[in-house]
């Protein structure tokens, strides 16, 4: 039988492993769908989150703020103005007023009447169907890790966040991936063994230009999982191929129809 003091140590060791443990993806690298898919639908919307899902994607990215009365709700941008047909500051808005808005006409017609959503419906609509890449913009950390506990999506969302927030997360939820951008210093050559020693996460990102295979290769050395950004001028086939020989692990993309089509063909190549 096992001593108490081994018992403890075999325990801890298995909760570490089980704590950095992502979420399963069904390509070959993940498929990370851009607040939904921004070409697709608009975002941060339940109709770009069901197409995200009728395409298969492994995540879908979302922007998580806060109301003036406190529901959490999915927004990028700080205010409503460019998503809606709304003005003003998330934070300043209460929730009925929000909910009053329009969030799919400025993307297409086909799209009226589309509601911002709550990270409620978002979670309730993603469980077991696809995984969170939950970009934390504001709002108390205890009470959304609650939320996504409420949900039973534990096991099904990766969190993006600083440096200091990211140590939050992991003292609340040790259990659950976190990913953050590495500032420059973590860029140079052994930067990922330093970041480990601030603080060890699961993934690291950034838009694809920022990374190099050396860059990758080191990452992966450390434990470290890359999921890169093709936003921008790289979110296109071409980007795709770029990202996928320098070994990332995903790309998040405004086009996850074209980057699942990439794959498709990739997978098929000499």
């Amino acid at each position: 039988m096992l001593g108490s003091s081994v018992l403890l140590l075999v325990l801890a060791l298995v909760s570490s492993a089980y704590a950095a443990r992502l979420p399963r993806v069904h390509h070959r690298i993940a498929v990370i769908a851009h607040r939904g898919g921004t070409a697709l639908a608009p975002e941060n919307t339940l109709a770009a989150f069901r197409r995200a899902i009728e395409l298969g994607v492994d995540y879908v990215e979302i922007d998580v703020r806060v109301t003036k009365d406190g529901r959490f709700v999915l927004m990028h941008d700080r205010t409503v103005d460019r998503t809606t047909n709304g003005f003003g500051t998330v934070a300043d808005l209460d929730f009925e007023a929000l909910r009053a808005l329009d969030a799919g006409s400025k993307f297409s017609p086909r799209f009226a009447g589309e509601k911002v959503p709550t990270l409620d419906e978002a979670l309730a609509l993603c469980h077991k169907r696809v995984s969170i890449y939950l970009d934390h913009k504001d709002g108390p950390i205890a009470a959304i890790w609650e939320t996504i506990r409420k949900h039973r999506m534990q096991r099904q969302v990766v969190v993006y966040d600083g440096l200091d927030e990211c140590r939050e997360w992991k003292r609340l939820a040790p259990q659950l991936p976190v990913m953050v951008s590495p500032d420059d210093e973590f860029r140079l050559p052994g930067g990922c063994a330093r970041l480990k020693q601030v603080l060890p996460v699961e993934v690291l990102d950034g838009n694809v230009i920022e990374w190099t295979k050396e860059m990758v290769q080191e990452a992966h050395a450390n434990g470290m999982t890359v999921y890169v950004d093709n936003l921008g001028l790289l979110d296109n086939p071409q980007g795709f191929r770029a990202a996928l020989a320098m070994g990332v692990d995903g790309i998040q993309t405004d086009h996850p129809d074209q980057l699942l089509e990439v794959l498709k063909q990739t997978r098929t190549e000499p």
